[in-house]
């Protein structure tokens, strides 16, 4: 009686761990998508920036320029930016840096071009380290 217990306990054990083996085996087949997280992405700026551009933005305006650069980026792709032509860049581009810069000012926190481009410049390795790039386009292809 008990080398029948014992025999049915095993086999429950080995079913259990089977199935578990192919939960984790679907759960694994799909890598995950990248997640863009504010809090890390402003950490990753403050561990990035250089020093002097630090002092002058504090770590309050790293996290205005970014949110910033979130919400520019966020009007692009709801105007269907890349229908019209608009080219996104990550780290910023002029129009960006002068939106961001405008909004800012308007807020009253004024921070110069270079700021706001260095700030934007560590976003876009954020955004390179968590695998949210993909390959540089060539707009010589667009055309």
């Amino acid at each position: 009686m008990t080398a029948v217990v014992i025999a049915l306990l095993v086999a429950f054990f080995i079913a259990l761990a089977a199935v578990m083996l192919l939960q984790e085996a679907r759960t694994r087949r799909e890598p995950a998508a990248p997640t863009y997280v504010i809090n890390d992405a402003v950490d990753h700026a403050i561990d990035t920036l250089d020093e002097s551009v630090l002092e002058r933005v504090r770590r309050a305006g790293v996290r205005r320029i970014i949110e910033w650069s979130v919400h520019y980026l966020q009007g692009l792709a709801d105007r269907g930016a890349r229908r019209k032509g608009v080219t996104v860049v990550a780290g910023g581009e002029g129009n960006a840096i002068e939106y961001i810069c405008a909004e800012l000012a308007r807020r009253g926190h004024e921070y110069s071009p270079q700021d706001v481009e260095a700030v934007l410049a560590t976003e876009a390795d954020y955004l390179r380290s968590i695998g949210a790039l993909g390959d540089p386009v060539d707009e010589a292809e667009l055309a």
